[in-house]
């Protein structure tokens, strides 16, 4: 008996799965579109409650990350109640400040666990 040769040539892509690709990426960059765009607006309606009523701070830095998005920890005290921040910050704020040096932080007088670093403000803002 002779062997049949396997049919290893790929069938061709049809014109239906061509769409049901593209639409699932058109589906994914809209979806992840709506995220960042959340995320953007969150961030800046906080920073502006912040900002409309600020308290100010000076605060600790605990913490250094400067692998993987430069980050820092801050410990920082409001009427007597101790509160943390974690930030991303510039490489350029990592070279004039280490663990254990101050900051001004920036904090909401309506809710001090909602702040943000002086330091990430343009110098109109400050």
């Amino acid at each position: 008996m002779p062997m049949q040769a396997s049919d290893s040539t790929p069938s061709p892509t049809t014109t239906r799965q061509v769409i049901g690709i593209v639409l699932g990426l058109v589906f994914c960059f809209a979806v992840a579109a709506g995220i960042i765009y959340f995320v953007i607006t969150k961030t800046a309606e906080e920073r502006e409650l912040i900002l409309k009523n600020p308290g100010y701070a000076t605060g600790i830095i605990t913490r250094v990350r400067r692998f993987k998005g430069k980050r820092i920890s801050v410990q920082y005290t409001v009427a007597g109640k101790q509160y943390s921040l974690r930030t991303r910050v510039p490489a350029v704020f990592l070279h004039t400040h280490k663990k254990g040096d101050t900051t001004t932080v920036i904090y909401s007088r309506a809710d001090p666990s909602s702040a943000i670093l002086r330091a990430k403000l343009r110098p109109s803002t400050k």
